[in-house]
């Protein structure tokens, strides 16, 4: 720029001639130059999206001046929201605004944000394609790109990003992985090597080519038939048109209620699961692996006939009695009838659901002491056609009288009102019979019913699952276990919170009088509150309304973030109360009532409405408080079932409860059809006392454009006026977009529950959160703390060593696809995220990071010269060894000739063990192959277990390992005292003879006991024999993996612990007496080989027991099986590990016993490894030969030791001839002559 020249940038729509803004002069290094402020005479402002000027934030540029023409307004939120009729400012001039997107800068500028029109919205998501645009093209070695947004399927839409240049674009998305949030990576990148033109010369969008998304295309359809039933009930009860094994239930929308009613239609099918399976393992994949067959004869022994004992909410109920209008209390549904239908078909589809369900046959006595006893009655003691009236027309007279028939005491639950014009069946039940979870399981039935009546086949209703009767038994025996005693206190806190509204008074404010009001959500926000935004923050939709609900009510109390006491409803129905319980069929009422006290602090209102960060930490906040209650079954346990525990009164006067989403499922023309807005309470006109001064009552309803929240508010007129809920109502809605708007800017992340047993605070997860994209926070095992301590020492600069870092190095021959061997590769890893962990230090425990979307690191050579793959091989494990900025596990390929290549995965030991290697080469060829794989059990199970096991049994596995080693006074060391273990080493291999290893196979089934406990053996008489101590300990690798744990022998990760094993023997000990003692050992701490190695040695009072390792690798890997393709020949398999011990013992089961001497050279020589080897052969010879000798007579030397021995023994010095007689001088003076350099 020449002296006295300035640069500015002017912007300017087509509608305003040439600008309309200019900016002050630019700055060489400024960032983006802004587009300046208005010129004189034209007008530049940034509106919302409801015709508001927005002073923080971007929103549509509208410009106005004279030849201006009316405008469209563009907002940030919203693709086309508004159309204004007339000018924004009075005078003379109109205003226009252009698809620009815009925001007032700090100096007062407006700073151009992009075009609107570059919008697009996957998932929820508005994206802007620019910024993922500029992200692409930022990736070393790309020229040019291209992000568009693909809708190859119909509805699913999808980022394609296309590149020019010489990047690969594997390697361009993993560097996106790296960069973006997960919602703005392209599903796939494709190389071209031009982009295609119009004749215009602009970009052809039509002529780029659609991907093939590979890995990246989720939808992975069934393959048996028990994940045919579970992906066909996902999508008939989410309402989709078909649902992959590998889709999260909970990301597709669903809830706790819906997840009942899958389990309902797959018992219906044969197979059998529970709402937990559902919630734990969240796709079809992983609940067709812990589902079972259905088995409806243990159903029939559960009919629910006889007495019930009352639940909590029944005596809630009860306690209302002396209330007019209790004896009418129900919940009504207008269905309409399929064509055909008449009043005796009518019966007879309602005699089959009284006989089905024995709550609706229910009878309700006075006990004589102001209680109630209940009790169902056999199967046929009502009579449908004694519940059913038909009126010719419908009317709400006719439907009043209906219920007036209602009468608990004379069994009467069920009322039933046939209207013959319209075909239209109204049934009223008695709150206590019927819940909203019960609805679906009737309409349902009478389906079924209606099915097998029309083709005249008897009508037969599935097995009802777990009784009514059997599920309030199981409620008053748990009111009075410690368990839920314990949650008292808990719960007394919470009820401790001062109400925030006048208590109902009950003589004026009852279900007659009250206030009313009905309220919907947009189509828009209701679709992210079911699916992004709880996925987002990890937690539930009932959560993130409720959290809403609170923001809504410190709004409208102002009172300064107190804490607000809300009482709430939940359908109740924990299966997981007892063993085998199934309520998926079971109608009752079932509803828990409980206290929550939410505390949302001092948030302003504008930062909730425009979805601050500062809304996110709120919506965290509060979901940890809802995580720290009690379950709330145990609430309603402890106040109505047990006597001994007083929790104080009053309860909330503000009442909470979401019916989930309701009318999901499509229903059949010629089914049973609930009528629209047919379903709700008809108890509106009794003169019951209301349960809450305000309570909502909400769910989601589809409806032709989309599902949508609806929400009907009742509160007492003599407290709360209308005015004040309609702005409440509001207050709640507006809280809910807020929250929405800020998942859609990319807000939510993990909270303390989510990553426990892993426990770290709030701000150290968002810390984390700055640095990576977090999936996963995970603790580690006892085994991964010590290998992490390794990994440090590791890294010293001065001392380089490749600790811990294992290499597998398979040479093959034939034609391999690399690129197929890639995908194949990275979709493992994908299965099992954990082999990319980041390990963190800097907080009081550690923590191992599973980021989102990891992406392997993966290398391509083509090499000849032996020299260069050693260092290609010896950079690969420096780089696993650098976990603390490196990941830990990596794959290369190395060309050495056409058709010849070496595979090499290397990984840290912290991420993979021994026994997972087969599993997880077995999947990556199996990838290799395109063979369909199931679901991958995560890692989190078992570091969940493994804290639940050590919380449990902590003090029991102590005392195992205590007593196993009472009375051990001396470790048994053959190295220096260094823990570190760095120094070069050695190994040497030898393979046991067959007739040897056959006789030890023997020797161990005549000893009823392992071929590892036999080889044990040898190990501890060897120490014996190296140190000089009958009493030796040295440790061994155990696999870590529990039965118990479904899954667990599928696992990839590291599972192993390394245990101490104890061997006290005397010269009179026989071979069979101590592998005896060995396996009694074993079994006595098998329970409890999980605990720390570091714990072990504070029980037995020792700083160390042992430095020296065996492990037996009974986890052989046949790679030419792996490779299941004649083509691709394994011609080589090398393995390389190095441990910290200074000797280490590895034994491999085959024809041929496999042994290993791994050992610190600097310590050990190679002629004595080979000579411990010769031993330890010689020992399992005579071990086997005589299993009943001594282990004194054992004479490990050969004939050369004998000798030299002999030649230093007492013969030898008296046969010797004598020296001549020496001076003490002169023999002092011959020893500095031989060793000078001794004396100086």
């Amino acid at each position: 720029m020449g002296r006295g020249r300035v640069m500015i940038n002017a912007y300017g729509p087509t509608e305003t001639t040439i600008y309309a803004s200019m900016s002050a002069p630019l700055k060489a290094g400024s960032g983006v130059p802004p587009i300046g402020s208005p010129v004189a005479g034209r007008r530049c402002s940034c509106w919302t999206a409801g015709c508001g000027r927005c002073r923080r934030g971007g929103g549509g540029v509208v410009c106005g001046g004279s030849r201006c023409r009316r405008w469209v307004l563009v907002s940030r939120r919203v693709e086309c929201v508004a159309v204004c009729g007339v000018p924004v400012w009075s005078g003379r001039f109109a205003d226009v605004s252009h698809r620009d997107l815009v925001r007032w800068g700090a100096d007062g500028q407006l700073e151009y944000l992009g075009r609107a029109d570059e919008q697009v919205k996957i998932r929820g998501y508005r994206i802007e394609l620019g910024e993922v645009r500029a992200a692409l093209a930022a990736v070393s070695g790309v020229d040019q790109a291209v992000v568009i947004a693909r809708e190859d399927r119909p509805g699913d839409k999808r980022l394609v990003g296309y590149v020019v240049g010489a990047a690969d674009p594997a390697t361009a998305r993993a560097a996106l992985v790296e960069r973006l949030p997960s919602y703005l990576v392209p599903a796939a990148v494709v190389a071209l090597p031009g982009l295609p033109l119009t004749v215009n010369g602009k970009l052809d969008i039509r002529a780029l080519p659609a991907p093939e998304y590979r890995d990246t295309d989720r939808y992975r359809a069934p393959g048996t038939p028990v994940e045919q039933i579970l992906a066909d009930s996902y999508a008939r009860v989410l309402g989709l048109v078909r649902v992959g094994v590998d889709d999260s239930f909970f990301d597709l929308g669903g809830d706790s209620i819906l997840a009942m009613q899958v389990v309902a239609q797959a018992r219906t099918a044969g197979v059998t699961c529970r709402p937990r399976d559902i919630f734990i393992e969240q796709t079809v994949a992983g609940v067709a692996r812990v589902a079972g067959v259905a088995d409806d004869a243990a159903a029939l022994n559960d009919e629910g006939v006889g007495d019930v004992s009352p639940t909590p909410i029944m005596s809630w109920l009860r306690s209302l009695k002396s209330s007019a209008g209790v004896e009418q209390f129900n919940q009504t549904v207008v269905l309409q009838a399929p064509a055909g239908v008449d009043e005796t078909d009518v019966a007879v589809v309602l005699q089959a659901l009284l006989d089905r369900h024995p709550m609706l046959r229910l009878r309700v006595d006075d006990d004589g002491t102001g209680g109630w006893s209940l009790s169902v009655p056999e199967p046929g003691a009502v009579d449908a056609r004694s519940c059913l009236q038909s009126v010719d027309v419908w009317s709400d007279e006719a439907l009043i009288r209906a219920r007036s028939r209602l009468s608990p005491a004379a069994g009467v639950m069920l009322s039933a009102l046939w209207v013959v014009d319209t075909g239209r069946l109204a049934l009223i039940v008695h709150h206590l019979a019927v819940d909203g979870v019960s609805w679906r399981i009737l309409l349902g039935d009478l389906n079924i019913a209606w099915a097998q009546r029309r083709i005249r086949h008897q009508v037969a209703l599935p097995a009802g699952g777990t009784s009514f009767r059997r599920w309030a038994s199981l409620l008053s025996e748990h009111a009075c276990s410690p368990a839920v005693v314990d949650q008292a206190d808990a719960w007394r806190q919470v009820l401790a919170v001062p109400a925030a509204l006048p208590a109902v008074r009950s003589a004026v404010d009852t279900l007659a009088t009250a206030g009313r009001l009905s309220v919907s959500l947009d189509v828009e926000t209701t679709r992210l509150l079911l699916a992004e935004v709880p996925a987002a923050f990890h937690a539930g939709v009932q959560d993130i309304l409720l959290i809403a609900f609170g923001l809504a009510w410190a709004r409208f109390l102002g009172n300064g973030g107190a804490p607000i006491g809300i009482d709430l409803e939940g359908h109740g129905r924990h299966e997981d109360l007892a063993p085998g319980v199934d309520l998926s069929r079971t109608v009752g009422w079932f509803t828990a009532k409980y206290p929550v006290a939410l505390a949302v602090g001092e948030v302003a209102w504008a930062r909730v409405v425009a979805g601050d960060t500062a809304l996110g930490a709120v919506v965290k906040d509060v979901k940890e408080q809802l995580r720290a209650l009690p379950d709330g079954l145990t609430y309603g346990m402890l106040r109505y079932l047990n006597a001994d525990v007083a929790l104080p009164e009053p309860e909330p006067p503000i009442g909470f409860n979401y019916l989930g989403r309701l009318g999901v499922a499509a229903q059949a023309d010629d089914g049973w059809r609930i009528c629209p807005g047919s379903t709700g309470n008809s108890s509106a006109g009794l003169p019951m006392p209301l349960m809450h001064t305000v309570e909502v009552n909400s769910a989601t309803v589809d409806t032709d454009a989309g599902p949508q929240l609806h929400a009907d508010w009742m509160w007492a007129p003599s407290t709360v006026d209308r005015p004040s809920i309609t702005r409440l109502a509001r207050l709640w809605f507006d809280a809910l977009r807020g929250i929405c708007a800020h998942v859609e800017h990319g807000g939510g992340g993990l909270t303390p529950s989510d990553i426990a047993p892993a426990r770290l605070s709030q701000r150290q997860i968002d810390e984390l959160h700055q640095q990576y994209r977090i999936a996963d926070i995970l603790p580690l095992t006892p085994l991964q703390q010590g290998l992490l301590f390794h990994a440090g020492t590791a890294q010293d600069p001065h001392r380089p060593s490749d600790l811990y870092a294992v290499q597998l190095d398979i040479s093959v021959s034939g034609p391999l696809d690399v690129h197929r061997l890639r995908d194949a590769v990275q979709a493992v890893i994908t299965r099992h995220p954990n082999l990319m962990a980041r390990f963190c230090t800097r907080f009081d425990q550690p923590v191992q990071i599973i980021t989102q979307d990891p992406a392997v690191p993966w290398r391509y050579v083509e090499l000849d010269a032996e020299q260069q793959i050693r260092q290609v091989c010896a950079a690969e494990r420096a780089a696993v060894c650098d976990i603390a900025h490196q990941l830990p596990f990596r794959a290369a390929v190395i060309r050495t000739a056409a058709d010849r290549h070496r595979l090499v995965f290397t990984y840290h030991h912290i991420v993979v063990d021994g026994w997972s290697m087969p599993i997880l080469l077995r999947e990556i060829f199996a990838g290799y192959h395109g063979r369909r794989l199931p679901a991958a059990t995560p890692y989190r199970r078992f570091l969940s277990w493994l804290a639940d096991r050590d919380r449990r049994g902590h003090r029991a596995a102590g005392a195992a390992w205590r007593e196993v080693f009472a009375g051990f006074d001396s470790a048994t060391l053959v190295g220096p005292p260094d823990r570190l273990g760095l120094g070069p080493r050695g190994a040497i291999s030898c393979r046991v003879p067959v007739a040897t290893t056959r006789a030890l196979n023997e020797l161990a089934r005549l000893c009823h006991t392992t071929v590892n406990i036999v080889l044990q053996g040898v190990w501890a008489q060897l120490l014996m024999w190296l140190t000089g101590h009958h009493d030796v300990a040295f440790g061994t690798t155990v696999s870590g993996r529990p039965a118990e744990l479904a899954g667990s022998e599928s696992m990839v990760g590291l599972f192993i612990n390394t245990v101490p094993v104890r061997a006290n023997m005397t010269p009179a000990t026989t071979t069979a007496e101590l592998l005896g003692r060995l396996q009694h050992a074993h079994n006595h701490t098998l329970e409890h080989q999980q605990l720390a190695l570091g714990d072990i040695h504070r029980i037995t009072g020792q700083e160390r027991l042992f430095d020296t390792l065996f492990v037996y690798e009974n986890y052989p890997i046949d790679i030419a099986a792996l490779l299941g393709d004649d083509e691709l020949v394994v011609t080589g398999i090398a393995s390389r590990e190095c441990t910290h011990y200074p000797l280490v013992v590895q034994a491999s089961p085959g024809s041929e016993l496999g042994i290993r001497v791994d050992f610190r050279s600097d310590l050990f020589d190679a002629a004595c490894i080979e000579a411990l080897i010769g031993r330890l052969q010689t020992l399992l010879a005579l071990m086997t030969a005589d299993p009943g000798r001594a282990l004194s007579s054992v004479d490990l030397l050969d004939a050369g030791e004998h000798a030299k021995l002999d030649g230093w023994g007492n013969r030898a010095v008296l046969t010797r001839p004598a020296p001549a007689p020496m001076s003490i001088p002169a023999a002092f003076t011959a020893q500095v002559a031989r060793t000078p350099g001794r004396w100086r």
